[in-house]
């Protein structure tokens, strides 16, 4: 195994770190330690406190999270350029996973009390690292909750009835502790810098921008617990309600969910309908849940288009249809569950939320004797359209 001392620690961690230029890479070496581990030793430990940042020059690590007293779930065996304790990085806190050497692991540890000095004196490189770390975070949670998912599907066939509604439960409690993980952690590590004097300055407002938008993803998902919580009325109360205020209602709601990330939109509502026969409430969140994901899956924010009319003679129809990255036909039939998320390894786009606002949609609808359909092609956009029985 080659020895540390013979690589060229620029060039390395330029890799690891590319959108570092190469003073900055060279004051971020001054606070690198090289560190041994032979197979089978534990980098870190999951629970433990922790104020280091560990890059992986050469070897290969295995990254376990501790499920339950019974589980260890193995989520991805990492080799060089790999990096792992951002959160302890960002501010002392304990550890959020266990790695543990598969081989003989050569490493670098940055610790945060000695990098502190370093970016009191070099600003840029401290929004930088931050960045690319934050976004490493964000990369992870993804893979866990991806990884989370593989094993909740083959243990559902396995349980049925209670032990079903235990394990989505357990399922929804990992989607949304590793949705909040990235947003807290940014807000905390910024806070910490900032009460240590290390963020000053021209850095101050860049710091305070990325605090409040994080804050503002919290507030999203808050939201979103409160939809869930709402889906489940004790009766629908069905009566005329004007289909223009319905629409206008939830679009509004869509974007002051997604805090001004919403593109815009085209109405197109059929001049013969002016009611629908509906439960007000069910059918806002409904429609909100479609707008929003919309918005949401079209990086480009393109126009949305909503449009009301009379299908056939039985039923009023509302589509709302984007431009955005769409949806492959095998996973029609999976979108509509809970917590399902259609992000690919690799993908360039990363898409935040819990993975409910399809199951409401469906719930609500189907719950006033409607139904919901979808039409997709990666790359070309979706339609999703709304059937409910006609009354008048």
């Amino acid at each position: 195994m080659l020895d540390i001392a013979q690589i060229d620690s620029v060039a390395f961690l330029q890799t690891t770190f590319p959108e570092l230029g190469d003073n900055e890479i060279r004051s971020l070496l001054q606070a690198a330690v090289p560190q041994h581990y032979t197979a089978g030793d534990y980098i870190c430990r999951e629970g433990e406190l922790g104020t280091s940042l560990f890059v992986l020059v050469e070897g290969e690590a295995d990254i376990i999270v501790h499920a339950n007293p019974q589980i260890d779930i193995l989520i991805d065996t990492v080799g060089a350029n790999a990096y792992f304790g951002e959160m302890a990085f960002l501010g002392e806190t304990t550890r959020t996973a266990t790695i543990q050497a598969r081989t003989e692991c050569h490493v670098l540890a940055i610790d945060h009390t000695d990098f502190l000095p370093i970016a009191h004196t070099n600003p840029r490189l401290l929004r930088t690292l931050l960045r690319q770390i934050i976004g490493h975070l964000r990369r992870n949670d993804v893979a866990v909750i991806q990884e989370l998912n593989v094993k909740n599907a083959a243990l559902e066939k396995a349980y049925a009835d209670l032990a079903a509604q235990e394990e989505l439960r357990t399922q929804f409690i990992a989607t949304l502790s590793h949705e909040l993980r990235t947003p807290l952690t940014a807000v905390k590590g910024y806070l910490s810098l900032i009460n240590q004097g290390a963020i000053k300055n021209e850095s101050l407002p860049v710091a305070l921008k990325s605090i409040t938008r994080n804050v503002e993803t919290m507030v999203g998902l808050t939201n979103d617990l409160l939809i869930l919580y709402e889906m489940h009325p004790t009766v629908t109360e069905s009566t005329y309600v004007n289909l223009p205020d319905i629409l206008i209602e939830a679009l509004n709601a869509a974007r002051e969910s997604l805090n001004g990330q919403a593109g815009r939109v085209t109405l197109d509502i059929a001049a013969d309908i002016s009611a629908v026969f509906a439960d007000r409430r069910s059918l806002v969140l409904a429609l909100r849940a479609l707008i929003e994901n919309s918005f949401k899956f079209d990086p480009l924010k393109n126009p949305v288009h909503i449009h009301a009319y009379y299908h056939q003679t039985h039923e009023v129809a509302i589509s709302v249809t984007d431009a955005g990255i769409g949806i492959a036909p095998e996973d029609f039939g999976r979108i509509f569950e809970p917590f399902v998320r259609l992000e690919r390894e690799g993908g360039q786009h990363l898409f935040p939320g819990l993975g409910v606002g399809l199951t409401i949609a469906r719930f609500v609808v189907e719950r006033q004797n409607g139904r919901i359909t979808v039409e997709s092609a990666v790359g070309q956009g979706s339609t999703f359209t709304i059937f409910l029985p006609h009354a008048g």
